[in-house]
């Protein structure tokens, strides 16, 4: 069943999310966190919790989140043809889980709701070392239009 996640499951929505991370780590280093930060994180999720703009899906089955995807609206400057942009962030479902339909039923559910809250076209950013999800997106109906680039300029410790 697909809920939508309220600020009383952020530990639920916290696990996933870790999940999703420890996937990425070996994509970039821009996925990975820094040590003791699980604080910090929660509070990132909580303020999306809270966020009118976003919303949190999560497919629960007999009280287990197997699945979620993190859908937020933006408007973009109103000169643009489409300036209301939906985008989809985060997604996961839980390996044992794969292949069930469980991540269509959480994108249909993400584009629903960002129909509904005015979005004229959806983004998403996905890892190019990631060929199941590449493949996932592209049967979602998803193409790619830009390359997303990243240059990492320091190691992320401060220098005094």
């Amino acid at each position: 069943m697909i809920v939508a996640a309220d600020p009383d499951d952020i530990d639920d929505v916290y696990a996933l999310w870790q999940e999703l991370l420890e996937l990425h780590q070996s994509h970039h280093p821009i996925f990975r966190c820094k040590p003791d930060s699980e604080q910090a994180l929660r509070n990132e999720l909580l303020l999306r919790l809270k966020d009118k703009d976003t919303r949190i899906f999560g497919y629960v089955q007999q009280d287990e989140w197997r699945g979620m995807v993190v859908a937020s609206i933006k408007k973009a400057a109103p000169g643009f043809r489409l300036s209301h942009k939906g985008y989809i962030a985060e997604t996961i479902i839980r390996e044992k889980y794969r292949g069930k339909g469980i991540g269509n039923e959480l994108v249909e559910a993400a584009k629903n709701w960002l129909t509904d809250k005015g979005a004229d076209h959806i983004e998403l950013q996905v890892s190019v070392r990631n060929p199941d999800a590449m493949r996932f997106w592209e049967k979602q109906g998803f193409a790619p239009t830009t390359q997303h680039m990243v240059l990492v300029v320091s190691s992320g410790t401060k220098k005094s």
